[in-house]
């Protein structure tokens, strides 16, 4: 039987789910005997993630909170089913803590676990907190930040339960050996790389500006060469097109061994989540960020530039065109490819960036979170 059971509640993205990670691997070197169940959305991505790991899992049908009036039925009657599931898994596992992701797939057993005087704790990397934070912070006993000015973003009474602690991040993701990282993705040794990642609306806004840059990258075909982490479709012909170049490019469908992407590394270029800006700095990499332009709040432009502003990052518009972004990149990316000095600068400065210790604090607390202080 396991000493203590505790419940990570949320799910839906990557970027909820790889802090949580973090956190119970540190757990689990502090309670070798603890058990940790996932309570996740019924969303692919979480199985994908999850699956292979030796956590239990326990996928909740709750959605997000819908922009359209026709589907809020949908959602009250997906959070009621989530709600009978969070009670019972709350009565039945008696958790000595609940750890919320962040986002709709931690609300119902939040709640719940609150209600039922269990110890909960809210991760929130992100800049600015999202609806589903906002609204789940009033029942948090601890909320988990990155960046220091995130706490003028909650309500003055929530101020005191706030730590910054930095965001969570895997401990073997700095430690990977960049040979291994070479022969892995069948990159050249003698060649630098760029590695370009960021998920499908990345891969969408930068497929044709890649393409619009090829004669412009022909010139350091001899000093560098391109890991591309994509799913589009145009993968393929923007693969080809650079090749013909002169430039090598490797692409990867998806990747599970984020570790040896960036130990191959020497500059990324990627969007600006709190996820990808924590391990950008985890690992020392130069980075140029095109934070994600639709969102309302503009968190990851915010994001961006904690970092930008520790000079490890330069800040990129994605202006949404082709052309306006292979502009853009002319004016940001390459200067960088072509200066040594500078980005030796950004890469120390990345690592001084760094909270290496995030997931072993969250994971402290959760391990002993008496003497917290009582909801409001």
């Amino acid at each position: 039987m396991p000493d203590k059971i505790y419940i990570f509640a949320g799910g839906g993205t990557g970027g909820h789910l790889y802090p949580a990670l973090a956190v119970a691997e540190e757990l689990r070197r502090i309670q070798p005997a603890a058990m940790i169940v996932f309570a996740c959305s019924q969303r692919p991505i979480d199985r994908r993630i999850l699956d292979p790991l030796p956590y239990a899992v326990v996928a909740q049908p709750v959605r997000p909170l819908p922009h359209r009036p026709r589907d809020v039925p949908a959602f009250l009657w997906s959070w009621w089913k989530s709600s009978l599931l969070a009670r019972d898994m709350v009565a039945d596992l008696k958790p000595a803590a609940v750890l919320g992701l962040g986002g709709f797939a931690a609300g119902p057993v939040i709640c719940r676990a609150a209600g039922a005087g269990v110890a909960v704790g809210l991760l929130n990397p992100d800049a600015v907190p999202g609806k589903a934070n906002r609204y789940l912070a009033t029942r948090a006993d601890v909320i988990f930040t990155q960046f220091p000015a995130t706490i003028e973003s909650f309500p003055r009474k929530l101020h005191s339960r706030i730590r910054c602690v930095g965001c969570p991040i895997r401990s073997s993701l700095a430690a990977a050996d960049r040979l291994e990282a070479i022969g892995h993705f069948q990159l050249r040794g003698d060649r630098k790389t760029l590695m370009i990642f960021g998920g499908s609306l990345l891969a969408e806004a930068m497929g044709e500006a890649m393409e619009l840059l090829a004669d412009d990258l022909s010139p350091l075909a001899e000093t560098w060469q391109i890991l591309h982490i994509t799913a589009s479709p145009s993968a393929a012909r923007i693969e080809a097109e650079l090749a013909r170049r002169g430039m090598t490019v490797r692409t990867q469908g998806y990747c599970d061994r984020m570790d040896l992407a960036y130990a191959a590394a020497d500059l990324v270029l990627a969007r600006a989540g709190a996820v990808t800006v924590a391990e950008l700095a985890a690992t020392g990499r130069p980075a140029v960020l095109m934070p994600y332009p639709h969102h309302a709040d503009q968190h990851q432009l915010l994001n961006a530039a904690a970092l930008a502003s520790a000079g490890a990052a330069d800040v990129c518009p994605d202006v949404r065109n082709a052309s306006g972004n292979a502009e853009a990149l002319r004016e940001h990316l390459l200067p960088l490819m072509r200066d040594d000095t500078r980005l030796d600068a950004m890469r120390q400065a990345a690592t001084k960036a760094g909270k290496p210790a995030a997931a072993r604090d969250v994971a402290k607390w959760l391990a002993d979170p008496g003497g917290r202080g009582g909801r409001d």
